[in-house]
């Protein structure tokens, strides 16, 4: 598996940890956070922070159980990745891979506001940045 779909499948497994409310497993998710900022802090990449930061907030959203935190959270990890991906434009195709994630991240989000809403925990529509 390689490092887009192993992402890939870390935010499909948050997200159906979220859905179920994290009432199976309070830690599901966590690993693949943790694998994610362990990855990201050895990279020494100043432009890389930003996202490091963003997912220690998503960790603590989910240690909490708090949805709209990890809606907020997942939004804005869409917009640093697709941020980081507008001058990737290669053979590769690293920045449209990064473009991909940066959807499902965004989607995941609003994904996640809506479980929220249905909650009561939240009222209104989610912010697009």
């Amino acid at each position: 598996m390689n490092h887009f779909n192993a992402i890939e499948a870390g935010i499909q497994s948050l997200f159906a940890a979220t859905n179920a409310g994290f009432m199976n497993d309070a830690s599901a998710g966590q690993d693949q956070l943790s694998t994610w900022l362990n990855e990201l802090r050895s990279s020494n990449d100043p432009a890389l922070r930003p996202v490091a930061q963003e997912l220690e907030a998503l960790s603590q959203a989910i240690s909490k159980n708090d949805l709209p935190a990890m809606s907020k959270s997942f939004y804005q990890l869409g917009h640093l990745t697709a941020t980081a991906a507008l001058s990737l434009h290669s053979f590769a195709g690293t920045g449209d891979k990064l473009r991909e994630l940066s959807q499902k991240l965004v989607a995941a989000g609003g994904n996640i506001h809506i479980i929220a809403q249905q909650r009561g925990l939240i009222h209104a529509a989610p912010a697009h940045h």
